[in-house]
This record gives structure tokens, sequence and C-alpha cells, in this order.
């Protein structure tokens, strides 16, 4: 028979724990081990027990030991609690480079905070930092949970960036009736199975893994790294009984959730129907439902307990005038109910580095919730949660994947819209009066759409004066102006003015002549990270178009020595172009550039052409327009 840790093992190795951790020191650590790491994870048991489709036990134990400043993430326990989830016990013990126990933390000593906003029945967040005078030191978490009501069983997310393994495991008890299903990712190990009795038991082991590398910019961290993913077959939350061994079966069971939420009042549909009843067709219609919504109620976060999957009803989110983007999305789907128009909720993970849901594997890796509104011959979504989206366009954070519809007949999985370049435009016109001095003052407009947009709204339409500056110098790569000033058009919200004063514009000068740059910001201002050998997709944040005019206007007297040469650079996934004109009579010089990227995700193999295309394209900013004052 294969080894296998009982509910009686875990408990007497948690029991007897706190003298083994002291044989953990630093001093013991492999070279191989320490090699690339930040910390090393010297001992992992962890033990679910499933009771029953609603019932399940999790037990913990983990000693860590952090190597140096970089690994102080692993030294913070937080743990997320609701009526089912209860933390039952918790124990954590701090030691230092020699193994001497320097700290100890019982479940009472650990910090609270109430989580929901009121919402989430005994919604709370449980967090602790373990104190740490120097490195190395090692720190012990033992930690109990109950669970009552089991839609998600715990995934096995074995290592994590920067961090190597000694030694892991991961067992999982559960009836045979019921059994369970797992996907690997990013590892090749596979479960050990035993049958004791009516239980079938899974377990999962690794020893002596060397640390792996964190490729910035890679798909999001819990799809990067080598884990197992668990679903149940057969769950139950709140007395509602799923089966999730099929996307439409799973579908349905969150119809079951859902199927009472939908209950305006007379009042307040006949309130809808007449807001719409000019209107020219059905997209109309939608349109201004979601005018009202954006214009009227605001986003709460809610994603615990029940409220962490059923919507508030539709009545309640109407009078409160909020709600989570369940809510929210439920609400809307009402509003458009009222005047006859079908729409679908959808399950969706959001994040613009999220790897889409995987049809092949049924299972709840789904955080957020949108809304599709399917017409005769198009198809409208969505992103309900946001009060400045324009309408029908959702933006890095959910395109690109597989939405979960809920429908009449269950779950469908669909693809959301794929990002394109033109929907992330980003014009930028600026004119230059160049002073005796070098100084001088720039007018500048940005017009704007889809993320840049967005960025506007949310950096320069709300923020203070220092957040501006620093919008405008650190993200948009501009030169630090000495003083500015922002007309931003909140109605509008695709265009801004900017007017900015400088004692020097010049990058620098030599006798008579002055060095400009070809603009007074970066087109393109991040270096992309160095990687030669590249396993991972790298990901950008959206595909777009920059375009750009910038018109120097010379004091009387001044000559053009130089203007750089044009350029045209291609590779597979985009293109740059740049040109310089002088007007001898109008005395300006015009700089014209255009970068466009046409999509987001970049292979690992195409990703050292990437990075030498936007190298060149930041080298093309350091070439001078060259410009003598008189003599």
């Amino acid at each position: 028979m294969k080894r296998f840790f009982t509910l009686t093992a875990i408990i007497f190795f948690t029991c007897t724990s706190a003298a083994r951790a002291q044989t953990f020191t630093a001093a013991g650590l492999s070279d191989a081990l320490k090699k690339n790491a930040h910390s090393v994870k010297r001992e992992e048991v962890l033990f679910f027990d499933i009771k029953s489709k609603g019932t399940a036990y999790f037990r913990s134990h983990e000693v860590i030991t952090v190597l140096d400043e970089a690994g102080k993430d692993e030294l913070v326990f937080m743990l997320y609690t609701d009526k089912f989830k209860e933390l039952e016990d918790a124990d954590i013990q701090v030691f230092d480079a020699a193994g001497t126990r320097i700290n100890r933390y019982s479940k009472k000593q650990l910090y609270t905070q109430s989580e929901g906003e009121g919402l989430v029945d005994d919604g709370k967040l449980y967090y602790l930092t373990a104190s740490s005078g120097s490195y190395p030191v090692t720190v012990q978490f033992d930690y109990s949970m109950k669970f009552n009501g089991v839609l998600d069983y715990p995934d096995y997310a074995m290592q994590q960036p920067g961090e190597s393994v000694e030694n892991s495991s991961y067992t999982i008890k559960v009836p045979a009736e019921l059994d369970l299903r797992y996907q690997q990712q990013n590892t090749s190990i596979t479960a050990q199975t035993t049958v004791d009795g009516k239980f079938k038991l899974y377990q999962w082991q690794i020893k002596n893994q060397p640390s792996i590398e964190w490729e910035e910019g890679s798909v999001s961290r819990e799809s990067r790294y080598p884990r197992i993913l668990v679903a149940p077959n057969k769950f139950e939350l709140n007395d509602y009984e799923g089966d999730m061994t099929s996307w439409k079966n799973f579908g349905s069971w969150y119809a079951q959730l859902c199927s009472k939420t939908i209950n305006l009042g007379p009042e307040r549909k006949q309130f809808f129907q007449d807001m719409v009843k000019n209107s020219v067709d059905e997209k109309d219609k939608i349109r201004l439902i979601y005018s009202y919504l954006q214009n009227n109620f605001r986003y709460v976060s809610i994603q615990l307990g029940i409220g962490g999957y059923k919507p508030f009803d539709a009545d309640f989110t109407d009078r409160k005038k909020y709600g989570d983007c369940k809510g929210l999305s439920n609400y809307t789907e009402a509003c458009l109910a009222a005047v006859g128009i079908k729409s679908y909720p959808a399950l969706i993970n959001a994040e613009y580095n999220k790897a889409p849901v995987d049809p092949a594997f049924p299972h709840n890796g789904f955080n957020h919730m949108i809304l599709c509104v399917p017409l005769k011959t198009d198809t409208v979504w969505l992103e309900c949660t946001s009060s400045s989206a324009d309408f029908g366009v959702l933006g890095n954070f959910t395109e690109n994947r597989n939405a979960l519809l809920i429908t009449e007949d269950g779950g469908k999985l669909v693809p959301t819209p794929k990002s394109n370049a033109a929907d992330n435009l980003f014009y930028s016109t600026t004119w230059i009066k160049l002073a005796d001095d070098g100084g001088g003052t720039a007018k500048v407009e940005l017009k704007s759409s889809g993320e840049f947009k967005q960025d506007f709204i949310n950096y320069i339409g709300e923020e203070k004066k220092d957040d501006q500056k620093k919008f405008l110098v650190y993200y948009l790569g501009f030169m630090q102006p000495d003083d500015f000033e922002i007309n931003y058009d909140k109605k509008k919200r695709d265009i801004v003015e900017v007017n900015m004063t400088y004692e020097k514009i010049h990058d620098f000068k030599a006798g008579s002549k002055l060095f400009l740059n070809p603009r007074i910001y970066k087109l393109w201002n991040t270096a992309l990270p160095n990687n030669e050998s590249r396993k991972n997709d790298y990901f950008f944040e959206s595909p777009f178009i920059k375009t750009d005019t910038t018109v120097y206007q010379l004091p009387d007297g001044y000559q053009v020595e130089t203007l750089p040469k044009t350029k045209n650079i291609k590779f597979e996934y985009g293109s740059f172009s740049s040109s310089y004109t002088f007007d001898a009579t109008a005395k300006t010089i015009t700089s014209t550039a255009q970068l466009i990227l046409t999509q987001h995700r970049i292979p690992a193999a195409k990703y050292s052409v990437t990075k030498k295309f936007f190298d060149d394209v930041l080298a093309e900013y350091t070439e001078k327009i060259v410009v003598k004052k008189p003599s």
C-alpha cells in the first residue's frame, strides 16, 4: 500500500512540530536550494479532509526560511473567513538563524478586520506579519479550518517566485462516491492514490526543487508557477447542491442560486419602460439603461460568504444604489428585462494577464461578473462596475477570456471580444515656443480612447495636482515642467489640454548650439526586462496606437543645424515611424511619430525581437534636433 497521511498523523505532526522546527536552521540548507532563492520552503504538509458535499476540514503545517528582504512576503499570514470558512486554530512561531524561537503567536493574537462592508455574515480577515530583526529567519505556520459549505477545493500551489522547496506534500481524503478531479499546471507530478474503505486518498509530493525565476510581464502568478488545480464533482453551498463535472452543470447551479433575484417591482419596471420609450432600437435602450447605472450606482466589493457568489436582489440594489459586480450585473439584467431585452450574466476571470479558463476542465476559477446582451446582429458586453467605461467596451480587464454565460440551458463557455490596437488610441499634439534663453512654454493636446482614456479619468480627472504631475512625468514620460496647468472636460473625458512652463527645454547645449529632444515626452518610456532565454509569454496591458505631432517654434535668428533621420521600424507585432521637417518661413520644426502594437500577448519565442524593437524605439528618442543661436 502506498503511504498517505491520515488525519491522526496530521494532528500528531502539528502538535510535535514546535520541537521539530528548531532543527530547521539556516546552516542546514544546501547551496542548491539557496541558489537564486529568497526563501526556502523547508517543510509543508497540507491535508484536506472532505466529509461530504458540504463539509470539509483543512489543516496546514508550513516551515519557511526567509533568506533576505526580498522574501519578506513569506512572513505574512493572511486568511479570509466567513460563515462557510471558519478558522478553528492557528499557531505561528518565529526562529532565528540558529533555530532558537524568538516569537510565538496564537489565534487570539492575530489581527482581525471586518470584511464585506457589513454585508457578509461573519466576514473577517485574519492577518499578522511575523516580526524579524534580521535574516535569515524561519517561520512556522500551523492552522486549521472548517468548511461549512464547499464550492472550491484548495489548490496545491507548491512553489512561489524566488522560492525553493525542500519538502512539500498535499493529501486529500474524499468519499469514493464523490471523488474529485485535478489538473496539472506547469508541473508533471501526478497523484499517488489509495483506497481506505469508503474513502479515496490523493497525495502529491515534491522534494529538493530549486528556485524558479520570476519573469516580469508573465501571465498572472497563480497560472505561471507549478500547481495542481483541484475541483469537486458534486458540491453544496448554503443548501444549494451542484455538479461541476461540466460547464453546463456548473452554470445550472449558478442559475439556481440567482433564480429569485430578478425582482423589480411594477413601478420600477414602468420607470425603465418610460426611460426608453423614445429609443430607436434595442441598442439605444441598452445604452440609456447603462448610462443610468453609471450615473446613479456605486461599486462595493463583496467577495465572501454567499454574497461572494449569489447577487443581492435587484430590488435591494435598486433601493441602496450600490452593489458588487454580481449585484450590479444582476440589477442591469433586471432593468433590461423590464423593457423586454434578454441578457445573461457571465462569470469571468478578470485582469489583463489572466489566462482564460480551460474549456476541458470545469473549475471555479472566476473572480468577476459582467453582462452579455446578445442582439440579432451584434453582441453587447457590459462592465457594470465602472462609472466611466465606454458603452459596450470591456477593456483589458476582461477581454480575451472565456466567460461562462448563465443561460436557461445551463452554463455556456464563450470568448469575450479580442483586444484591437484601434480600440486604444493616444494622440498628442504639442506646440512648443522656444525662448531665447532655452526655456519656453508648451501647449499639449492629448486625445484618447480605450485604456488610455481610462488612465486619464483615473489619474487626471480626480487626482491632486502633485498626483497629476507624477502621472505626466512618470507614466506618460513628459519632461518635468517647472509649472503646469491642466484643462480637463469631465463630460467629454477623452481630451486633455496641458500648458507647461520650462526654464530649460533643451536637453543640453554646447556653445551656441541647443540640443533638443524629438518630443518633450517619450512615446515609449519603458525598457523591457532582459531575458535572453524567456520561458513564458510576455503580456503588455493592451495593444495600442500612439501618434505624436510636435511643433517647435524657434525664436528669431535661430537656425536649424541638424534634424534626425526618418525612421521606419517594423516587427511581427507592430511598427514605429518618425520624420522631421523644417519650415524656414514659419521658423518651425515639426516632428511626427507613430507607434503601433497589434497584440498584447507576445509568445516567449518572439520576446527577443520584441525587446529589440522597443529598445530601438527608446534609442530613437536619444537622437537630437540641433539648433544654433544667432551670434
